[in-house]
């Protein structure tokens, strides 16, 4: 399940491994999760032609050529894992089980990895298995994992985030785990929970703790007298922000460059632009790209186009928290572009609704 996963965004097997080895595999594996499931639903109906509408815009808002179709067809696909996985895992309890089990091995391997990547570097230094090591980037490779170094004033500290692209890309999943995965789990639920706090400490990402905040807050909230506490805390974890002037150390200042640069493009779009997008790998005109999610899909695909994505994942994954997660995790990233986004939020989705079906039995019996 996981190889092929890895081989796509945001690791950097995405560009180790052959691209018609990567797709194909990937492909075989949607394939045959789709197929394992022989009933469909009305929920696949919807999902097929919501899918089928954000494919044809795509095709017909595309001015790149070949390059702009294949990314399509990858983007589609990416999806189309996520339909797969939702019907694999939505009539068996038993698989969802067997995935939240090797989830958990497969993070608990990067969290350890990444602090053996940090030990490996200060003992031995660089050692690049895998060929990672570029000229353009400053990353720092050993065989665990890629590191940078961050400077916090006159202290230098290793980010260590494994084999993906950067640091904010692994922090999102760190704090997804511990709120959103742990209290799903049966066994090693504490050491889950710790490891992944380590692994969020190690990657010195800012985004880790503010996602990890708001996912904790948001499933906290559960009264009027929360939500008023909620806000205050908020309003004090925001007052203390700028004492410390923390974010002077992190990545805000290029991001709010980023979101201004996608403001300028989008004040100068026409009515079609606004509403179907500039299309996929339309040149921005710019030296930076939109790294957010929802910057880049509204630009990409449209208003129009960004609805059906967000009524796709919705489809698929109808939990208020994980919906959040996505909210909080395509502000900085892409995270429908990710096969393991839509792994993690549609096997917790599949199971929280598992566990309030059998809690609704319990109840009435």
């Amino acid at each position: 399940m996981f190889s092929p996963i890895i081989c796509y965004s945001p690791f950097f097997f995405d560009y180790w491994v052959y691209p018609p080895l990567r797709i194909g595999t990937f492909f075989l594996l949607s394939i045959y999760l789709f197929f394992s499931n022989k009933r469909y639903s009305k929920n696949d109906v919807q999902v097929f032609c919501a899918l089928m509408m954000l494919a044809m815009l795509m095709v017909l808002r595309n001015s790149s050529g070949s390059l702009g179709l294949i990314s399509i067809g990858n983007y589609c696909l990416t999806i189309f894992f996520g339909w797969s996985l939702y019907r694999y895992l939505a009539t068996n309890r038993r698989r969802q089980e067997i995935l939240l089990a090797s989830y958990l091995g497969f993070f608990l391997f990067i969290c350890i990895c990444s602090i053996l990547s940090v030990i490996y570097l200060v003992l031995f230094g660089e050692f690049d298995l895998f060929g990672f090591k570029s000229d353009i980037y400053s990353h720092l490779v050993t065989p665990f994992g890629v590191l940078f170094v961050k400077d916090f004033g006159s202290i230098n500290v290793y980010r260590s985030f494994f084999y993906f692209h950067e640091p904010v890309f692994v922090a999102i999943f760190y704090a997804a785990n511990i709120i959103i995965v742990a209290p799903l789990l049966k066994d090693n639920v504490r050491f889950f929970v710790r490891t992944n706090l380590l692994g969020g400490f190690v990657s010195m990402s800012m985004t880790f703790y503010v996602v990890l905040f708001a996912l904790y807050i948001t499933k906290k909230i559960s009264s009027f007298f929360s939500f008023i506490a909620t806000l205050i805390v908020t309003f004090c974890f925001s007052y203390f922000i700028q004492i410390v002037d923390i974010l002077a150390y992190s990545s805000s200042d290029d991001r709010m460059n980023r979101f201004y640069l996608f403001t300028l493009a989008m004040d100068a779009a026409n009515a079609a632009q606004l509403w179907f997008g500039h299309g996929i790998l339309f040149d921005t005109g710019f030296d930076r790209a939109f790294n957010s999610g929802f910057t880049l899909s509204i630009y990409e695909t449209g208003l129009l186009g960004t609805a059906l994505q967000i009524f796709l994942l919705f489809r698929l994954s109808p939990n208020s928290l994980t919906f959040i997660f996505y909210i909080f995790a395509a502000a900085v990233v892409d995270p429908l572009r990710m096969p393991l986004f839509w792994f993690i939020v549609i096997t917790a989705s599949l199971k929280f609704e598992d566990e309030a079906a059998r809690e609704k039995i319990s109840y009435h019996t």
